[in-house]
C-alpha cells in the first residue's frame, strides 16, 4: 500500500471573496480541492457554472436545504425514481442541469442519464462534496462508495472538502490530479475551550444549566443524548436532530425530535444534533449558537470528535455564525496509539494470511471448506476485501482508509495532551485548555466481581484476545463481534483487562485474582508509560555530571509532569519524587550537596 504524490497547487482567497471570484467558470477537473474554509460557496460555484452537474452529497438534509435556495436543481435521494429524473433531464427551459444526489441513489441518475440524449461522462461534470464522507462512513454505509465506481471514467471530475479524506487509488496518478489548497490571505483561526473530564456527563449539564442564550451541541450517541436530557432537566426546552428512523422512537418517548432543520423554524434553547448534521448542511438561522461538541471515548467511541475533520466543519454549519465553540471530552488511556505505518503493514500481513487461505479452498474437505468460510466472512480483515466483482478479492481502499483514519482519532484521545496537539496543528484553532475533576469519576453501571465472574472473564479475554507474534494474524483471526465484546469486558473490568494485556494470564492465577494485588502491580508500569512522555524536555532541564539537590530535582520534575498533566494510574495527578531521575538518566549513588546539608543525585549520562 504505497502512498501516492498528488499535483500541489496554491491558490490565494482574499477577504470577501468567495470560490466564484476563483473560479468564474466552475470548478476546476481532475482537482481535489481543500478549501480551508467552510461557508465560501464552493457548492454554489458550481451550481452556477453554466455547465450540466452530478453533486454528489452526503445525505439527504444538504438537498432539502440547497433546494430551498436553488429552486432549479433537482434533488434525488431514496423514493425518487428513474421516471421522476427523466422529464427533468428533458426540460428544455433548464438550460443547465443541476442534480444534487445522495451516494446510494446515484444509479438512479446514472440510468436516467442513459435513457436520454446525453452522454453521462463527457456532459456532465462530477462533483463529490464533503468527499471526506466517502471515508469516514465506508463501514457502516456500504454504498456509500458506489459513485467512485464511475468517478475516474467522468471525463471533467473533483473532490472537494473544507477537510478532505481520499483513500490511495492509482487513478488520481493516472489522471495527473491536483491537489488544489485554497489559502485565504487573512486570519481564519476561531477560538476553540477544550474541557477535560474524569465526569463528561456533569460537565456537560453544568454547560447547559450556565448558558447564556441558544446553545448548539453535537453529540454523535441518542441513548447518551437522552441520559443528559434527564439529567439536565431540559426535555421541554431542547429538540434532537437525527436520522429519520430514530425521529419517531423519540418523539413517542416525549422528545422533540426532527430530521432537518427547517429554515425559519423556532428555535429551542437547546439543539443537540448527531453526526448527520456535522457537515454539508446549511443551519440558517438568525441567531448566532454556543457550539459544545461532546466526546465520551471510554463509553461512547462514536461520539469521539476528530480536530482535523469534524470540529471544522460544526461551526461552518451555522450560516450566520456562531458564539464560543467548546469540546467536552474525556481521555482513555487503555486506547493502543499505533503509526499509520504500523496500522498498515499489519493489514498487509492479514491479507498475505487471507490470501494463503483462499488458495487452501479448493483442496480442502467440505469440513476444512467450512471452517474457512467461517473466518474469510467473520474475520475484521474480510470486511476490507472486495467479495464480488471485478476487484473481488482486493482490498477495498475506501475501508481501509476509513480503518487508518478511526485509529487515528481514537488515538488522539489516549491522552488529552494528544489532543491538544491535534487541535493546534490544525491549523484552525486557538486553544485555550483546562481541566475539571469531580470527586466521583463518570462510570457505567458495575456489578462487584465474584471468583467465578473473574474466572469467566479470564477465559473469555484469553479466547477473544490470544497472544499474536503478528499484528496481521490478530487483525484476521479478530472478528467484528469479538471487537464488541472485548470492548464490554474492559468496561466491565478494567484493572483485570489491562493486567492481562500487560502481565498474561499465569500472572493473574498466581495473584489468585486478587484485584487488589493486580492494581498494585499495574501503577508502577502504568506509571514508567508516563514518565516517558516528556523524556526529551527532562533530559534537555538537566547538566551531566552536575549535583542537583532532592528538592531542585523534585520541584523541575514536578513543574514537567504538571505541564504535560501526567497522571498516574488512578488518574491523580503524577507526584514527582527525586529518585524519579533515574527514568532519563544513569545517576549516581545519593551524595552530599557541597555547601548545604542536602542529599542530591547526578545525572551522568542520558538514557536512550
Amino acid at each position: 500500500m504505497n502512498e501516492f504524490q498528488l499535483i500541489l497547487e496554491t491558490k490565494k482567497l482574499e477577504l470577501k471573496q468567495y470560490m466564484t471570484d476563483l473560479y468564474p467558470e466552475g470548478l476546476p477537473g481532475n482537482s481535489i480541492v481543500n478549501k480551508v474554509l467552510t461557508g465560501i460557496r464552493a457548492t454554489t460555484c458550481e451550481l452556477d457554472a453554466k455547465r450540466h452537474s452530478i453533486i454528489i452529497v452526503p445525505n439527504v438534509p444538504v438537498i432539502d436545504g440547497k433546494q430551498v435556495k436553488h429552486p432549479k436543481i433537482l434533488g434525488v435521494r431514496a423514493g425518487i425514481k428513474e421516471p421522476e429524473i427523466i422529464p427533468y433531464l428533458n426540460d428544455k427551459k433548464i438550460k443547465y442541469k443541476k442534480i444534487l444526489v445522495t451516494p446510494e441513489s446515484y444509479w438512479r441518475v446514472k440510468n436516467a442519464v442513459q435513457n436520454t440524449k446525453f452522454n453521462l461522462f463527457t456532459d456532465f461534470f462530477f462533483m463529490i462534496d464533503e468527499c471526506e464522507k466517502l471515508v469516514q462512513e465506508a463501514f457502516f454505509r456500504k454504498e456509500i462508495i458506489e459513485p467512485f465506481f464511475d468517478f475516474f471514467e467522468y471525463e471533467n471530475k473533483c473532490m472537494i472538502s473544507a477537510t478532505p479524506l481520499y483513500p490511495n487509488l492509482k487513478g488520481f496518478v493516472n489522471h495527473n490530479f491536483k491537489l488544489i489548497t485554497i489559502k485565504p490571505t487573512y486570519p481564519y483561526q476561531k477560538d476553540l475551550s477544550l474541557i477535560g473530564t474524569n465526569n463528561v456527563s456533569e460537565e456537560v449539564v453544568k454547560h447547559i444549566q450556565n448558558r447564556k442564550g441558544k446553545l448548539a451541541v453535537f453529540l454523535n450517541s441518542l441513548e447518551y443524548a437522552e441520559q443528559i436530557i434527564e439529567k439536565a432537566g431540559i426535555k421541554e426546552i431542547c429538540k434532537i436532530y437525527t436520522s429519520t428512523d430514530e425521529v419517531p422512537k423519540l418523539t413517542k418517548a416525549g422528545y422533540k425530535a426532527a430530521d432537518t432543520f427547517a429554515c425559519g423554524e423556532e428555535l429551542e434553547d437547546v439543539m443537540i444534533f448527531t453526526s448527520r448534521f456535522y457537515s454539508a448542511v446549511d443551519i440558517d438561522m438568525t441567531e448566532k449558537p454556543d457550539v459544545l461538541m461532546v466526546t465520551n471515548c471510554i463509553y461512547k467511541r462514536q461520539t469521539m470528535i476528530d480536530p482535523f475533520t469534524h470540529a471544522v466543519q460544526i461551526p461552518g454549519r451555522f450560516r450566520a455564525g456562531f458564539g464560543n465553540i467548546t469540546h467536552i471530552t474525556n481521555s482513555n488511556p487503555n486506547i493502543e496509539v499505533r503509526t499509520r505505518e504500523e496500522l498498515s503493514n499489519e493489514i498487509i500481513e492479514a491479507k498475505a494470511f487471507y490470501d494463503e487461505i483462499s488458495k487452501l479452498d479448493s483442496t480442502s474437505t467440505s469440513g476444512a471448506q467450512l471452517l474457512l468460510r467461517c473466518i474469510e466472512e467473520e474475520s475484521i480483515l474480510s470486511k476490507f476485501i472486495f467479495k464480488t466483482g471485478k476487484y473481488k478479492g482486493q482490498l477495498n481502499p475506501f475501508l481501509v482508509e476509513c480503518y487508518l483514519q478511526q485509529k487515528r482519532i481514537e488515538g488522539l484521545y489516549s491522552e488529552l495532551r494528544l489532543l491538544q496537539k491535534g487541535y493546534r496543528e490544525t491549523g484552525h484553532f486557538n486553544v485555550s485548555y483546562e481541566y475539571m475533576k469531580y470527586e466521583e469519576c463518570e462510570k457505567n453501571k458495575t456489578t462487584k466481581l465474584t471468583r467465578g465472574r473473574k474466572i469467566e472473564i479470564l477465559y473469555m479475554i484469553k479466547t477473544l484476545l490470544p497472544d499474536k507474534t503478528s499484528m496481521g494474524l490478530n487483525l484476521f483471526l479478530r472478528t467484528e463481534k469479538a471487537e464488541a465484546k472485548l470492548e464490554a469486558l474492559q468496561q466491565e473490568a478494567p484493572v483485570f483487562y489491562d493486567f492481562y494485556k500487560e502481565f498474561g494470564s499465569d500472572a493473574i492465577i498466581e495473584l489468585d485474582y486478587d484485584l487488589r494485588k493486580m492494581k498494585s502491580e499495574l501503577k508502577p508500569v502504568y506509571n514508567k508509560k508516563q514518565y516517558l512522555i516528556p523524556k526529551a524536555e527532562v533530559q534537555e532541564s538537566f547538566t551531566l555530571k552536575v549535583k542537583y539537590s532532592e528538592k531542585v530535582i523534585k520541584d523541575t520534575l514536578q513543574r514537567i509532569y504538571d505541564k504535560y498533566e501526567l497522571k498516574d494510574y488512578d488518574g491523580k495527578p503524577l507526584v514527582a519524587e527525586a529518585k524519579d531521575l533515574k527514568h532519563y538518566f544513569e545517576i549516581s549513588n545519593r551524595i552530599s550537596i557541597p555547601k548545604s546539608r542536602e542529599k542530591g543525585y547526578m545525572p551522568l549520562e542520558k538514557l536512550i
